[in-house]
């Protein structure tokens, strides 16, 4: 899965309706030009394929999809697409039903249902509750460099296998004091599931929520590949869009990869603006669905966190939105109520790239902007990955110029330089270790500097610069290597 990707900066850019604006009814007009403003989206964001939908109450009053997916075909109200961290909220929804059954106790510590579960600090362990994984305020950090997140297993007991590594982890702070994003609260939380319903997460989920809602073309495991599996996403390579497959991760579905179409996605929101009910079935009640939307811990950037939902203040108005967006490698979603309005926004594409995660997100709030009569806000490509895939260029290039000319200094037969062993054993060194350095920057410096990350999910997550950086490592090594040769024909003399 993502990084912990979809940013503050994104949550700040959510609150910005205008207050004048925030009852007026989606006239007809605006419609058209929400429907006008997303296909310049569309093409901006050079996604393959795109989808859209917008509710009020339990009526889809706008609704569109165009491209084509990963496989050719073109994008409709059917075509499923990875929903990335919009899947915490259908876990929540889970875990909320049986609290709701009286099976769980949001307040009462993980180890009582999952009493295997450990974390590097036992006593840590031992305090963690159910509400705290929900609200991402356990103490765990995130466990994306920890080869924890987007494995793509599909073999049985994934799921488990995952929350058993957590053994090694050791949380950052206590649980409970604090917002802490991460993936791994939610891998828990779906293992939390199996334990006490005795079924897989994927086949929980099934039963007594997407079938409820009548999502049949959702995917939770196996079952992608029986519905004729999820299409092939995109990911971008120097801002192009390049087809980017991988299987389904089943281990993964819990936090991150739960697959839905638009249609599916449309009967998800209507059951939260309609307090649980969809088409006569209710899978939560009324006051389950507010718990969930209501945020519960601040997460410093003029919000809070629910149950799977952000919680957002509207500047200078009493209206609030609660959303969420997600992302896995190739694909990307955007869901955004305004609850006391009636009101849900769906955004669905199928490209994603950790550089494009403003300008991806920015089209679920400025949608709602429009509807609510003001302007769509340009969102840039973010300038840190702008310049990072720059100077990696530029560091390319410069080192191909001096790896040649060190190979050419390395072949040719030196002329007699008595007396300058000590100067050639210096500058041989001093580049060496210019060489390792710049390895480390861009090996390991530069991806830690992005929440932490590191080179495989730059690999993942950011190809380009992945590749850039790996360049860079390759390139800096042979001058190295090149420069030490140099040195020793020097120092060996003609002969």
């Amino acid at each position: 899965m993502r990084i912990a990707l979809l940013t503050a900066v994104a949550l700040v850019a959510a609150v910005m309706l205008p207050a004048s604006a925030a009852k007026a009814a989606p006239a007809d007009e605006r419609l058209a030009e929400v429907e006008r403003y997303l296909r310049e989206h569309h093409a901006e964001i050079r996604a393959p394929g795109f989808a859209y939908a917008i509710v009020r109450g339990d009526r889809v009053v706008a609704r569109a999809a165009w491209g084509v997916d990963g496989d050719g075909q073109p994008v409709t109200g059917q075509t499923p697409f990875v929903l990335g961290s919009v899947s915490k909220s259908f876990t929540a929804l889970a875990v909320m039903q049986l609290v709701e059954a009286g099976r769980v106790d949001l307040d009462a510590p993980v180890l009582g249902y999952l009493p295997w579960f450990r974390l590097a600090d036992e006593s840590a362990s031992r305090r963690v509750t159910v509400r705290q994984l929900l609200t991402h305020s356990s103490g765990i950090p995130g466990v994306a460099t920890r080869g924890m997140t987007d494995r793509y297993d599909n073999t049985a007991g994934g799921l488990t296998r995952l929350v058993r590594a957590l053994a090694t982890v050791e949380p950052t702070q206590p649980p409970g004091r604090s917002y802490q994003y991460s993936d791994a609260n939610y891998i828990v939380a779906g293992a939390l599931v199996e334990a006490v319903t005795g079924q897989s997460f994927g086949a929980y989920l099934r039963a007594h929520v997407l079938d409820p809602l009548g999502m049949r073309g959702a995917a939770t495991a196996a079952e992608a590949d029986a519905l004729g599996g999820v299409p092939a996403g995109f990911r971008y390579y120097f801002g192009r869009p390049r087809h980017f497959d991988r299987p389904f991760d089943t281990s993964g579905v819990s936090y991150g990869f739960l697959a839905a179409s638009l249609d599916d996605m449309t009967h998800y929101a209507i059951a939260h603006l309609r307090g649980g009910e969809y088409g006569g079935r209710r899978v939560l009640s009324p006051q389950g669905i507010e718990r969930s939307h209501a945020g519960q811990v601040a997460t410093g950037a003029r919000g809070a966190y629910g149950f799977g939902w952000r919680d957002s203040a509207l500047d200078g108005t009493g209206a609030r939105i609660v959303w969420h967006a997600g992302a896995v490698a190739n694909s990307f979603s955007h869901i955004l109520l305004v609850p006391e309005e009636g009101l849900a926004v769906i955004v669905l594409a199928n490209i994603y790239g950790i550089a494009m995660d403003g300008p991806l997100t920015t089209a679920a709030f400025n949608t709602a902007r429009i509807l609510h009569g003001g302007q769509a806000v340009a969102v840039a490509e973010d300038p840190f990955f702008v310049w990072a895939r720059r100077g990696l260029l530029v560091t390319v290039a410069l080192l191909a110029v001096v790896l040649a000319w060190s190979v050419l200094r390395a072949v040719r037969r030196p002329r007699p330089r008595p007396s300058s062993g000590c100067h050639v054993v210096a500058v041989t060194a001093a580049w060496v270790a210019g060489c390792a350095a710049l390895t480390a920057a861009a090996g390991w410096a530069l991806p830690a500097s992005w929440d932490g990350a590191g080179l495989p999910q730059a690999l993942l997550f950011a190809p380009d610069i992945g590749h850039t950086i790996i360049a860079v490592i390759v390139l800096a090594a042979a001058t190295a290597l090149a420069r030490v040769a140099a040195a020793l024909r020097i120092l060996a003399g003609p002969g």
